[in-house]
């Protein structure tokens, strides 16, 4: 929540800056995009990061790092510094992955769409939230050092948010159920080398007709509890934690080649990719159309990502409700219900834009909903498409967002300010999308078509 809060700290203001700094509307619009931008590569790099060191480390320089360029925006003097500081800032985006892999870990199989939806959904509010606490912040300060001054002392408070955070994370958390993230990986290797002397010596005493007891607790590997590892025919292994990195770095390309992990990337890349773009212009979309003040105009775009304190979690909840009555299957079938809702909903807003701003804002709550649903009902999906390189698949999904926010971000900018068209081709992007992908998806073995099967049994 703190990362994105940092992360979408300036939109809400960027006007008051632009007009400050006399910078024009298309520098706002790069700045936009670079803060997507970065976030992609930073999010492939993080997943086998995560898988090394522990999502909790990771997690806490993220935030430490990500805080200092936001405390520093108000050194701003033109727009190509808005630029470079946004595209330092959008590493804060990557935040999400150690946050995916941690709730992942923490939870069993049968509720992880519900546990990676609230983590994620509630983490994604930061941005509604900072749409909401930076203009009253922004209007405290002004009224007494005016405008000028406001907007360069207001990015003090994420920052100093995230630091605080930062701290929590690291002295009053730990990676797993089981312990610290290093720890773990030391007894494995620990019982690897036990298992790898006691396989010696076995050798060794069958060579000299020497027969001994089995060793106890030797002789076998140790998987994760099988009892909780397992719904159904869907199963979680344990993450790799000792890879080295030349075979992390193959082994994020060997994953980002399967077809199932490129269509769920489509399917995060129109939704989470959706979300990042609309909360860089929703403010803007509610000021143009309904001549607006910017303060009046981002409390409404606030209403966007706010609903993430529930619409991700629903999601979440969908593919857990229909996995529970059809396993695998079931979450696909959520994924497709919901998806096509979702591009359904975004083409309604285009025409709604020429309603009334109650009814626009109306048919935003409901194409916000169910932007964040899919994206809850994606991560609903991800933790079963190849288990044990859960950190490389959720950075290749996790940058596929923010590849899809960087695509739509540069849409929004090539129709400003055309706001219906962009809308409209979003839409129809997604239910293309919602039908192809959920058609073709294996995830296991199973696909959707396995879902109706099961429920004509």
């Amino acid at each position: 929540m703190v990362a994105f809060l940092a992360w979408y700290s300036i939109p809400p203001v960027i006007d008051h800056i632009a007009e400050d700094l006399n910078i024009p509307s298309v520098e706002v619009y790069d700045s936009n995009m670079a803060a997507v931008a970065i976030t992609i590569v930073a999010r492939l790099c993080i997943g086998p990061l995560c898988e090394r060191w522990g999502p909790r480390r990771i997690m806490t320089c993220l935030l430490v790092i990500g805080a200092i360029p936001c405390g520093l925006t108000g050194l701003l003097t033109n727009g190509t510094g808005l630029i470079v500081l946004r595209c330092f800032i959008g590493i804060l985006g990557s935040a999400f992955i150690p946050c995916q892999l941690w709730s992942t870990l923490m939870f069993a199989p049968s509720v992880v769409g519900t546990a990676n939806a609230i983590s994620a959904g509630w983490g994604n509010m930061g941005a509604g939230i900072s749409y909401l606490l930076i203009p009253a912040c922004f209007d405290g300060i002004a009224k007494y050092t005016g405008a000028s001054i406001a907007w360069r002392v207001v990015f003090v408070i994420p920052a100093g948010i995230c630091i605080l955070v930062a701290f929590i994370d690291y002295f009053f958390s730990t990676d797993t159920p089981h312990g610290d993230w290093l720890k773990l990986r030391r007894q494995e290797a620990q019982e690897k080398d036990v298992v790898s002397v006691m396989e010696a010596t076995s050798d060794s005493t069958t060579a000299n007709d020497i027969t001994t007891p089995p060793a106890v607790g030797v002789d076998k590997k140790y998987p994760a509890s099988s009892s909780s590892m397992h719904q159904d025919d869907a199963s979680i292994q344990d993450v790799k934690r000792t890879q080295t990195a030349a075979g992390a770095l193959m082994g994020v390309f060997r994953v980002l080649i399967k077809p199932n992990v490129l269509i769920t990337v489509c399917f995060y890349a129109c939704s989470f990719g959706t979300e990042l773009a609309i909360d860089n212009v929703i403010g803007q979309v509610f000021r143009s159309n309904f001549h607006l003040d910017p303060s009046t105009a981002s409390y409404i775009g606030s209403i966007f990502g706010l609903l993430n304190l529930f619409s991700r979690l629903s999601g979440g909840l969908f593919s857990d409700f229909w996995a529970h009555r059809l396993s695998l299957p079931g979450r696909i079938l959520a994924q497709f219900i919901l998806m096509l809702a979702e591009g359904v909903a975004l083409i309604g807003f285009s025409f709604g834009l020429d309603t009334s701003l109650g009814g626009a804002i109306g048919i935003m709550i409901v194409f916000s909903f169910f932007v964040q649903a899919v994206c809850g009902s994606t991560f609903g999906i991800v933790p079963f498409i190849d288990p044990a390189n859960n950190g490389k698949v959720m950075g290749i999904v996790g940058a596929g967002g923010n590849l899809g926010g960087l695509i739509f971000n540069l849409m929004f900018r090539q129709f400003q300010p055309n706001f219906h068209g962009a809308f409209l081709c979003l839409g129809c992007i997604t239910t293309g999308v919602a039908v192809l992908g959920c058609s073709l998806i294996t995830v296991q073995g199973k696909s959707i078509w396995h879902s109706f099967s099961r429920l004509n049994a």
